[in-house]
């Protein structure tokens, strides 16, 4: 019915509900008081409670186009029809009156609006109802103004009224509503399905252009005799290289939110002693839990790798044939996570974090650290250096 008055368009959800249901309790009772009034005879209380709430919830309905709130329209409304019911029922039987099922209807539409007004008639409805029972049960004498021959038209009636009520004006909105939300929800599986494909391209052609970055530097430096000019360019190719790699696992990832660590760093780390190709072996001692992470947190974690490892490799192994470098990352707890970074070399750059050391590699690694809110340290083992990194979980 609300189609026709135009109302769909304008207003929400529980608005349009709202005026639905006060055009049909409207119509549907100046109905059957007429029915009451000319077919089955009735005229006295039932009658004129049921025609005054006709024509007190219609005008509660024109002044809501004044006011537009919805609320105050609702509380009049459900106000209007307990008291309209309160009279059918003492005058069609009391507890025994087909019009009490209509109170569940007020609890019905009150949680609809607010939950505040769905437990406020939940208790007064309960009460009302046990006080019918009372008084069905004592000797206390209640005027019954549906005479035994009507009885079956009149509940039949009130049996249409409920039916129309709830299942062509509250069960279609409920079916519409319900149509929209599955579309919605189809609509926003598509859109992140969409997003995750884009995001995944993205990633790959970052990859992509790393990877030409580092082929660029690595021909740049081919035409360079100084030794420390190839270390820097060297130095520059494995940083593009662990941003590559972490692309690359993103691309090829389901989750871009929760990344693998232990595969991404077992790659990262195999990468790193394969192009520094050391004349000796190194042996690996990896101790990683299967933890997930976001991109923003494990790009840094990864560079921080990249840059102690590559540390070890440059400088830890010289006089030996066979070096050991160890990585341990675990959680402490649910916020806190743990990176040990070490190995069993000479020793010789285990002042690197010193405040008097400043190279590109110990400053990106203090920087990094920094964003993840993290500290390192560096701690005191038998042989060789190990750092410590503690970091919060921050997302």
């Amino acid at each position: 019915m609300a189609e026709n008055f135009k109302i769909k368009n304008k207003y929400g959800r529980t608005t349009t509900l709202s005026l639905n249901v006060f055009y049909t309790l409207s119509i549907s009772t100046f109905l059957f008081s007429l029915f009451c009034y000319f077919q089955i005879g009735i005229r006295g209380i039932i009658f004129k409670a049921l025609f005054v709430y006709s024509l007190l919830n219609y005008i509660n309905i024109l002044f809501f186009y004044l006011h537009k709130k919805i609320l105050k329209s609702y509380v009049i409304a459900s106000v209007l029809g307990y008291i309209t019911l309160l009279f059918i029922c003492l005058y069609s039987g009391g507890v025994n009156s087909p019009a009490i099922t209509f109170f569940v209807l007020l609890i019905f539409f009150g949680y609809l609006m607010k939950k505040i007004h769905g437990n406020i008639w939940l208790i007064t409805v309960l009460i009302t109802v046990i006080v019918f029972y009372i008084i069905t049960i004592s000797s206390f004498e209640v005027v019954n103004e549906i005479n035994e021959e009507n009885v079956a038209e009149f509940n039949l009636l009130f049996l249409f009224f409920l039916i129309i009520l709830l299942g062509g004006v509250f069960g279609r909105m409920m079916n519409k509503t319900n149509e929209k939300i599955k579309k919605a929800k189809l609509e926003i599986i598509k859109r992140n399905d969409e997003k995750t494909v884009m995001l995944k391209e993205i990633h790959h052609r970052v990859k992509n252009n790393l990877q030409v970055v580092n082929s660029l530097l690595r021909i740049q430096s081919r035409g360079i005799d100084d030794k420390e000019v190839k270390l820097m360019f060297k130095a520059a190719q494995s940083r593009v290289v662990a941003m590559a790699r972490l692309h690359e696992k993103i691309y090829n990832t389901k989750d871009l939110k929760n990344i693998n660590v232990e595969e991404h760093f077992k790659l990262l780390i195999n990468d790193l002693i394969s192009s520094n190709n050391l004349d000796k072996e190194i042996l690996l001692n990896l101790r990683i839990d299967p933890i997930h992470m976001s991109i923003d947190m494990l790009l840094p974690l990864s560079l921080i790798i990249n840059e102690l490892i590559s540390n070890s490799l440059k400088h830890a192994f010289n006089d030996m044939n066979l070096g050991e470098v160890s990585v341990e990352f675990s959680a402490i707890n649910q916020s806190l996570y743990r990176l040990i970074i070490g190995d069993n070399g000479s020793g010789s750059h285990s002042e690197i974090l010193s405040d008097t050391v400043s190279s590109t590699g110990v400053t990106l690694i203090k920087t990094f650290v920094r964003q993840l809110n993290g500290t390192i340290t560096t701690l005191n083992r038998n042989k060789g250096v190990h750092f410590e990194i503690t970091f919060p979980n921050l997302y």
